[in-house]
């Protein structure tokens, strides 16, 4: 394999590329100015990021790349002092980065999106997303893709460059969020009194906020019952979503009982032919 050995110049010459002490020492003063320059790197990825408020995902994510690209280009350095003809490693670099880029498409779409998702925030770990008929609570956001758990305690992994692409309704995304319950009442009963009650329920139920101010409507005249609409805004999550509108309906119900407003059950009326 070695063809000649210089032991005055303390050169070495193997696959046709000239091995000097020179050219080792070089080389390894290009990796540690490239970690030196890596570890610079992170810290300023590290400030800007914590700057806006980024999470640890997206930090290592920037970590990575940034790690790749300068260690790449010490790699290119370091060939360049042994002598290797850059211009013919970069065509076979670049033949093989043609093939890869037909070959892995996808997953470069998946790992760009993450990346953009990371840095655009449209969505952050622990928000409550639906997207492709699936809704549930994100659990991590990784390069390839991101899980989701959803309510009923599946897990769903979603692509990246499908939850960048396509729409995604973040739940959580906001402070408050609205709820409704309807009820309905007989077409004897009144409706001012009604709706003060109803109002009343929206006032006194534990997770309805003050602000935006809860609204009581008057909907539709059914076919048994004037439905009315009872509006209130609570935390954003699935949870208290739930847990609101559950105790709006039962104070609702039981005021409307104890001030003796009926709420119908749907009345049909059949007419039978001898």
């Amino acid at each position: 394999m070695l063809q000649s050995v210089d032991n005055l110049s303390g050169e070495v010459s193997a696959l046709g590329v000239s091995i000097t002490g020179e050219a080792v020492a070089l080389s390894l003063l290009v990796l540690l100015g490239a970690a030196a320059v890596n570890i610079i790197s992170n810290r300023l990825i590290c400030r800007s990021i914590e700057g806006r408020n980024g999470d640890k995902h997206a930090i290592a994510t920037a970590k990575k790349l940034s790690a790749y690209v300068i260690f790449s280009f010490a790699v290119v350095a370091i060939l360049g002092i042994f002598g290797v003809p850059l211009s013919a490693l970069g065509a076979s670099v670049g033949l093989i980065g043609l093939g890869l880029s037909f070959a892995l498409k996808d997953v470069i779409a998946n790992f760009i999106s993450g990346l953009l998702i990371l840095v655009s925030k449209p969505f952050k770990i622990g928000d409550q997303i639906e997207t492709g008929g699936e809704e549930g609570t994100v659990k991590d956001i990784r390069i390839r893709a991101t899980d989701i758990k959803t309510y009923d305690g599946r897990k769903v992994i979603v692509p990246n460059s499908i939850l960048y692409n396509d729409v995604v309704i973040n739940n959580t995304g906001y402070d408050e969020r609205r709820f409704e319950v309807v009820v309905g009442i007989g077409y004897d009963e009144d409706i001012e009194e009604a709706k003060e009650l109803a109002m009343e329920t929206l006032e006194e139920a534990g997770g309805v906020e003050e602000e935006p101010e809860p609204q009581v409507l008057v909907t539709e005249l059914g076919g048994s019952s004037v439905d009315l609409k009872l509006r209130g805004w609570t935390k954003p999550s699935k949870a208290n979503m739930v847990n609101s509108a559950s105790e709006v309906t039962q104070l609702v119900k039981e005021k409307y009982d104890e001030a003796g407003i009926d709420i119908p059950y749907p009345i049909r009326t059949v007419f039978m032919e001898e």
